[in-house]
């Protein structure tokens, strides 16, 4: 198949596009960031496997397809995600999320492109929702920029499916985490641990409750379920897993694996930061009804991710 993927070097894009290339695929990335991190993400893909790359925006998607034939299915992981950084950059989200996804809405759509995967995340639900929280049923509700951000864009995917015939599977993630990981708690941790292995601070009070699932079965999932599920317009699947950890819990897999001992401080609150939600539980049987099934446990998951970050 040919597959564009918009956001490839980013933490979930460079796993995702590293797994299509193993299979035989054409893929032709997107990515803006031209930082030496994002680059080292994919320097192990596109000389070996020969992906076509652009170090390109995609708000210009349509000059830089101009020269390629129509691909099968568009895969849209470009995103703002840094939920801290949206609450001083109010802007931010608004072009990146919404305004992007329109961009890439646009290209399919004078492309009479007919299938579409995007990546959007469980706190468009917000946090007064059941526990565990399904896909339906439970309205928008959105507790930062970002999360309202990711909210219209689902909106605009529903309508252009609609109006336009174009099969899109929108994937809502837990906590992500695992190899080329850049940002988020483990990362944290391991980056404050190696200035200072006595010490750890912890956001919040680490009693936040979240389920982490390793980023290869997220890509299981994203590249398996669309070849398992009929769609007419539309499928929402939760990607997370049936067991959850607390923040503390993770901080000590995280210093395990490092064998450390290092005595914990806690900043306070219920929450790491403004826009958190503190308790994430979804629920997956949707998901696990196409035959995908996650091969990692929680804390199997952390501890991979622990070494594999470390590394």
């Amino acid at each position: 198949m040919k597959i564009l993927v918009t956001g490839c070097a980013g933490f979930i894009g460079s796993n995702l596009c590293e797994y299509l290339l193993s299979q035989g695929h054409h893929v032709i990335g997107i990515d803006k960031d031209t930082s030496k991190e994002a680059k080292r993400r994919l320097e192990n893909i596109e000389p070996i496997l020969n992906m076509i790359m652009y170090w390109e925006d995609i708000m210009d998607i349509d000059n830089i397809m101009s020269s390629h034939s129509k691909p099968d299915i568009v895969y849209h992981l470009a995103a703002a995600s840094d939920i801290m950084k949206s609450s001083t950059d109010m802007e931010w989200d608004m072009r990146e999320n919404v305004i992007g996804t329109h961009k890439v809405l646009e290209y399919i759509r004078k492309s009479k492109i007919k299938k579409l995967v995007y990546s959007s995340t469980s706190v468009v639900q917000g946090e007064d929702v059941p526990k565990p929280t399904p896909e339906s049923g439970i309205d928008f509700n959105p507790g930062s920029l970002y999360a309202a951000s990711k909210c219209a864009a689902e909106c605009y995917i529903r309508a252009y499916a609609k109006l336009y015939d174009i099969k899109s599977w929108i994937f809502r993630f837990g906590n992500v985490i695992g190899k080329n990981e850049h940002r988020g708690v483990i990362f944290d941790f391991i980056h404050k641990l190696r200035k200072n292995p006595n010490q750890l601070e912890i956001l919040g009070n680490g009693r936040q409750i979240k389920s982490y699932i390793h980023v290869s079965d997220v890509v299981s999932a994203i590249t398996s379920i669309p070849n398992n599920t009929d769609i007419k317009k539309v499928d929402v699947f939760n990607l997370g897993l049936k067991e959850w950890k607390s923040v503390t819990e993770l901080a000590n897999y995280v210093c395990d694996e490092l064998g450390l001992k290092p005595d914990y401080t806690y900043t306070g609150g219920d929450r790491g930061w403004a826009g958190d939600i503190p308790v994430v539980m979804l629920e997956t049987d949707k998901a696990l009804a196409t035959g995908w099934k996650p091969k990692l446990s929680c804390e199997e998951a952390i501890r991979q991710t622990v070494r594999e970050l470390n590394e």
